[in-house]
């Protein structure tokens, strides 16, 4: 029986908690583990009757960081003012807690990695959807001046309704307090624009744009436009090469004119966020079913679940699990249970040599961030560095950390599927929405 079954969770994309994880954090009680990473954990919890994913850094993390608390706090502030049509709102937090912890709405659906590993390329009238609520999202960022900057496909949730955007800005703010210092840029290699890639100007709406350009060519081909690498060869494509096109130009020649013009290396030359919901809503209207009945089937569940939720005040259900063992052993006395452990997926950090020097790229499970939900299998990871490719095909990069690869439940790496954010997967995924990012 899966953990979900034994717990009561199934359909949330949730695990049982384990013996070390709280049972509480704040004032909100919590059922299940929906992700977990190299900066922190995510939790399915119950806050004024309604499902949160709550998300609690590690105790190594702030002590390790001095200005961590300060970032924290400033994107905390940032998520605030997000709009609900932009992400996951967020419903409580704790900057000042010993770890610090905060809590958005849980989400019910599933990593758009997951929707393509479920049912392959989506089609094209799927595609003109994913346009207009990835870019609608975008538009409501831009207008207030903030950028995501680590758009990607286990940061888009798929549900009934539409699609969300997810893993703003909060999770990364241990990572940007050190590469503020550095000088360095954040994202993950095969959806970074020329922009990030060379490190050339600072992190606008422009970013978004081309990365939104790079996640309709992978719904629609199941691979990145310029490969799916994490090192330097990936970005000197990005900055020095055409995208690949071909299935999607095959599929719908007038969207992949659309992403081509996305995937514009001068930034200028690129759309608005705003003039590209226009383009995508002359394609509808877009009637249920919105997405392939493969991808419906597990949104259907998360929905499901999510229409659920206890009431206020009522404690979680027990996490018992199944004992493996008889009651009673041979001589009458009681048997011990079993300790059921799980697989746990670890960070492992990579050395990529580049002329000279070494680009730090961090494969987690879950990100943080700003992952792939590490969250999806095959997801390129998060990589934090400076890359100025060069003619030869090299790129010289300063080392540095990395807080992120994902995704699920979102990172090249293989990042876990999310699942909806369950287990040890990208925190996003699975209703794990996260933060927002000052741009």
């Amino acid at each position: 029986m899966s953990g979900e079954a034994v717990s009561g969770l199934t359909g949330s994309g949730a695990e049982p908690l384990e013996d070390e994880d709280p049972r509480r954090i704040g004032p909100i009680p919590l059922l299940g583990r929906l992700g977990a990473g190299g900066m922190g954990r995510v939790y399915l919890g119950v806050h004024e009757g309604r499902y949160a994913a709550v998300k609690q850094v590690l105790p190594s993390v702030v002590a390790e960081d001095k200005d961590f608390l300060r970032r924290f706090g400033h994107e905390l502030d940032n998520l605030a003012r997000l709009p609900e049509e932009a992400t996951a709102p967020l419903l409580a937090g704790d900057r000042d807690a010993r770890p610090p912890w905060f809590a958005t709405a849980y989400v019910p659906g599933i990593t758009l990695r997951e929707a393509v590993d479920l049912h392959g390329p989506l089609p094209a009238g799927a595609l003109w959807l994913l346009l207009r609520e990835a870019a609608a999202g975008l538009a409501a960022v831009h207008a207030l001046d903030m950028v995501h900057r680590d758009l990607k496909p286990s940061n888009v949730m798929l549900t009934l309704d539409g699609a969300t955007l997810i893993d703003f800005g909060v999770a990364r703010a241990a990572e940007q307090s050190q590469l503020t210092r550095t000088g360095m840029v954040v994202g993950t290699p095969a959806y970074m624009s020329p922009e990030q890639a060379s490190g050339k100007r600072a992190s606008s709406g422009v970013v978004d744009v081309f990365a939104l350009g790079s996640v309709l060519a992978y719904a629609a081909s199941g691979r990145p436009p310029f490969g799916d690498e994490s090192g330097h060869a990936v970005l000197y494509r990005i900055v020095h090469e055409e995208p690949d096109l071909r299935p999607l130009r095959e599929l719908d020649a007038e969207l992949a004119d659309v992403v081509a013009a996305c995937l514009d290396k001068d930034h200028e030359g690129r759309p608005t966020a705003a003039e590209l919901v226009e383009t995508a809503q002359r394609h509808g209207p877009f009637t249920e079913p919105l997405w392939p009945e493969a991808v419906n089937g597990p949104l259907a569940e998360r929905a499901a679940f999510a229409s659920t939720v206890p009431e206020p005040g009522e404690p979680p259900e027990p996490q018992e699990r199944e004992p493996s063992l008889p009651a009673v052993v041979p001589d009458g006395r009681p048997a011990p249970r079993e300790r059921r452990g799980r697989t746990k997926v670890l960070a492992f950090v990579i050395p990529v040599v580049v002329t000279g020097t070494t680009l730090g790229v961090t494969l987690l499970p879950y990100a943080m961030d700003d992952g792939d939900q590490g969250a999806n299998a095959g997801a390129p990871p998060t990589a934090s560095g400076s890359a100025v490719p060069g003619p030869e095909g090299s790129a010289t990069a300063t080392s540095g950390p990395s807080a992120s690869a994902s995704g699920s439940p979102e990172g090249g790496e293989k990042e876990k599927a999310d699942k909806g954010g369950g287990g040890e997967k990208d925190a996003g995924d699975g209703g794990a929405a996260p933060a927002g990012d000052g741009g």
